[in-house]
This record gives C-alpha cells, sequence and structure tokens, in this order.
C-alpha cells in the first residue's frame, strides 16, 4: 500500500512543481509568464500547500507504511479526496488567498475541506502505529526517528485542536491564520527533519547507532515540545519568535549537524543513485542553513532559506523513493537518469537559493507579485538567476516524475495480472 501513497505524492509534487514554474517564470522578468495578480497568489498558495504540506506529509505515509506495513483498513478517499479539494481551490480564481506562514490558505470552503480531510487520513495513519511510540527510546537509530516521527505527525495535525481556540484576529484575518498553523507548522517542521534524518541512513546504506545519534534524536524530540508553549502566548510576539528561533537552531540543527558528520564518516564515495541523492539532499540543506546565518530579513532571503532545507527533504525522499522502487522492481530503469535527477535537482534549487538570497540582500520583497520593485540591475540578474533555478527544478523533479510513472505503472501491470 505505500505505492498507493507514492503515488498520490508523486501526483502532488507534479502540481507543486507546476504552481513553482509559473511562479519562478513570473518573478523573472526576461519571461514574465503570468499577468494576473489573482492567479499569481492562488499558485502561490498551491505551490506551498502541496510542495511543504501534501508532498512531503503523503511521502511520509508512504514511509512509515514502508517501514511498518498496513495496520488496519485506512481509508485513502479521505486523503485522495482533500488532495482534490485543495487543487481545485488553488486552480480557480475564487476566494481571498492569505499568504501566510507554513499552511498558507484560500479563504473558501472548498480549500478548508481539503485540508481538514487530507489532515484526517494523516491522522488516522499516526493512529494507526500509535504501539511503535514504545521506540522512541530505541538505541537502533532508525527506529528511534521513525518512532518520533509517528509522534510528531500526531503533534502536528492535533496541535490545530487548541490553536482553533486560542487564534485570535487581531491585526486582521492573515494574523489570524498565522496563528492558527504556527504551533502545528512549527512541530511539522521538526517532523520532516526526522525523517530526512532517517532517510539519510537509509540511503547511505548503513545501520548506525550510537549514544551520541540517541542523544540528539530525543534533542530534537525534546524541543519540538518547546514549541506547545504557543498555546499559553501570541505566537506573533519576539518572546515566541525568539524561542522559535533557539528551537530550530538548537533542536534541528544541531542534530542535523550530528548526523551529517556521522553520515559522511562513514559514507562508501561510489556513484550509486542513493549516494547521489544523499550528497545533494545535504547540500542543499547546508545552502539553506548558510543564508540564514547570513542574516534574513522580511524579504527574499527568507524563501531563499526555507527552499533550501525543505527540498534537502525533498530529495532525500526523491532518492529513497527510487530505493522502494528498485527493491520491488528488481533493477534501476533508466539508471543514467536517475543519477543525473538529484544533481540537476539540487543545481536549480541552489541558484533559487543563491538568486532569493541576492535579491532579498538588495531590498527584494517576498510574496510579492511583478517586479516592479526592480531598480537596480543586480536584482534584475538575481532574479533572472531565480528563474533559471526554477527552470532547473522543474527539470529535475520532471526526471523524477517520468521515472517513477514509469515504474508504478510496472508495479500495477504485475499486481493487477496476479
Amino acid at each position: 500500500m505505500h505505492f498507493f501513497y507514492l503515488s498520490l505524492s508523486l501526483f502532488s509534487l507534479v502540481l507543486s512543481g507546476f504552481f513553482g514554474l509559473l511562479i519562478a517564470l513570473t518573478k523573472a522578468p526576461a519571461f514574465y509568464l503570468l499577468k494576473s495578480p489573482q492567479l499569481f497568489y492562488h499558485f502561490l498558495v498551491g505551490h506551498v500547500t502541496f510542495s511543504i504540506t501534501v508532498w512531503l506529509m503523503t511521502f511520509t505515509l508512504a514511509y512509515w507504511q514502508y517501514k511498518e506495513g498496513r495496520r488496519g483498513k485506512v481509508p485513502p478517499l479521505t486523503t485522495l479526496m482533500g488532495m482534490f479539494f485543495l487543487s481545485l481551490s488553488c486552480l480557480l480564481p475564487y476566494g481571498e488567498p492569505y499568504l501566510n506562514n507554513y499552511i498558507p490558505v484560500i479563504n473558501n470552503p472548498v480549500f478548508f475541506s481539503g485540508l481538514t480531510l487530507f489532515f484526517l487520513g494523516f491522522l488516522w495513519e499516526a493512529l494507526l502505529r500509535a504501539n511503535t511510540l514504545r521506540d522512541i527510546t530505541s538505541s537502533q537509530n532508525i527506529r528511534q526517528l521513525y518512532s518520533i516521527s509517528i509522534i510528531l505527525g500526531f503533534l502536528t495535525i492535533l496541535s490545530l485542536l487548541p490553536s482553533l481556540l486560542t487564534a485570535h484576529a487581531e491585526g486582521g484575518v492573515k494574523l489570524y491564520f498565522e496563528r492558527l498553523f504556527w504551533v502545528s507548522g512549527h512541530i511539522q517542521q521538526f517532523l520532516y527533519a526526522s525523517l530526512m534524518l532517517a532517510v539519510w541512513h537509509e540511503l547511505s546504506g548503513k545501520r548506525l547507532s550510537s549514544s551520541l545519534l540517541t542523544a540528539s534524536n530525543l534533542l530534537l524530540f525534546t524541543f519540538s515540545l518547546i514549541m506547545l508553549v504557543g498555546f499559553f502566548r501570541d505566537v506573533l510576539s519576539y518572546e515566541m519568535r525568539f524561542l522559535s528561533a533557539v528551537s530550530f537552531g538548537v533542536g534541528i540543527g544541531v542534530p542535523v549537524l550530528v548526523h551529517t558528520y556521522c553520515v559522511l564518516r562513514h559514507l562508501s564515495l561510489n556513484m550509486s543513485v542513493a549516494t547521489l541523492s544523499l550528497v545533494s539532499s545535504i547540500s542543499v540543506y547546508y545552502a539553506g542553513e548558510l543564508v540564514a546565518y547570513g542574516g534574513m530579513q522580511s524579504d527574499l532571503r527568507i524563501p531563499a532559506h526555507y527552499h533550501g532545507v525543505v527540498s534537502a527533504v525533498s530529495i532525500a525522499f526523491m532518492g529513497f523513493a527510487y530505493y522502494m522502487l528498485k527493491e520491488r522492481l528488481g533493477r534501476v530503469d533508466w539508471e543514467r537518469i536517475a543519477k543525473l535527477q538529484p544533481l540537476v535537482l539540487a543545481l536549480g534549487i541552489n541558484l533559487i537559493v543563491l538568486g532569493f538570497y541576492i535579491a532579498g540582500s538588495l531590498g527584494a520583497p517576498r510574496k510579492t507579485y511583478g517586479f516592479e520593485y526592480a531598480r537596480e540591475e543586480k536584482i534584475l540578474s538575481a532574479l533572472n538567476l531565480l528563474g533559471i533555478g526554477g527552470f532547473l527544478t522543474a527539470v529535475g523533479g520532471l526526471f523524477f516524475v517520468l521515472y517513477t510513472i514509469k515504474s508504478l505503472i510496472k508495479i500495477y501491470k504485475h499486481d493487477s495480472a496476479r
């Protein structure tokens, strides 16, 4: 059944890439493709929702089921219908888009129905694996990270309930949604970090375990729980922004650094798909981290940071998808494309990070339609660099999509022939 969720994650990635390409070409003055501000912001909501939430969470379900198998009758229709409603609401120009962080929204019933259905399907899968929570103190590194991801997945969804009670609209509707998704969105980042680290070890081919890795995993989990303080404080206050920055820096930054050292120290360098995916993921992650340490304001330097770190999770997941498909099919078809794909994608993402960061450093604002604000040739060059990166990212994503579709068709044909 993990191939069903792999198929759904593939579909969400296609939509995310489609939205992202339109946005990148709109932001690049050389193209200036999309001339409708209304559709631009709808597509921006679609890109963020399907790339950060739907794609990564559906692949999370695929990974969970790969590790544990199906634990009960889960209504996959719930997840599928949720994705359908979300995509429909983003493609049609109805409802006011609000570009709050983590989960931007389109204020119409179709979008919220889709988000609710999707989250219910995800929560159900987490509940089915409640008996794995005892492994949170396991000395087996991957097993411990798997258990932590289950708990964090559970908390990501359930934290929305108290947030509905504590969020308020002081400052406007956009800030209401910012408060509503703040706790859930921050815990979600810890969820993705735990899964990325687990997949890094899977791709390395080594089952490393040590007291240092165990302590790092518990550090990540402990700092994720600090986000629950957001139920008792205004999450938009300076106090909470500082707390979240420290929690990310220590609770994610330190464990990732420890795992990076352990993985690279024992890595056998070769040109396999797994190794290339692993190295590409690590390089993109640290590109996103370096720009964060270079200083960020409320401009394009912020998307420079999160495009790096979130894309690192995506590249790791893609690498593991190759692993799952190879295990089922017994070989890697189109191996040259599979090897080239993470390299092209990583290059594209790094150009996007660089373009965002340079433009932001020169004053280019984020989440803004058009490029009339650009007054310097350097900003125009940075935005065109962003467009080139977006194109390469789309090519890398297309490689992955074509490879995965070809492999999944073989699997489904084989299963139906039984």
